[in-house]
């Protein structure tokens, strides 16, 4: 014997509303991944810029370092050349 309309309205409505419940749980999990995806990008920002800001302040004090071995090569050469002198100095009657 076919169904009617009105049957097949009865079967289908309990799968729908199932379904619908279904979504409503599958929406408020996403949106708490998504809240919680958006806080760790927004502490991964925070991060990066920490970092950023660290990775500059390496390259400032290799750049400071860079001049003081510079500036200790050129006092220890002054050194010698200084000593040199005063060796000169001390030998010669």
């Amino acid at each position: 014997m076919p169904k009617n309309a009105i049957d097949k309205l009865e079967e289908l409505i309990p799968k729908l509303v199932e379904q619908t419940r279904q979504l409503r749980e599958d929406n408020q999990r996403l949106q708490k991944e998504l809240k919680t995806f958006r806080s760790d990008l927004e502490r991964s920002k925070k991060n990066g810029a920490n970092l950023q800001g660290k990775i500059e302040r390496l390259g400032e004090l290799e750049n400071v370092q860079k001049r003081l071995e510079k500036d200790q090569t050129k006092i220890r050469s002054t050194v010698k050349n200084l000593l040199a002198g005063i060796e000169k100095i001390g030998l010669t009657p």
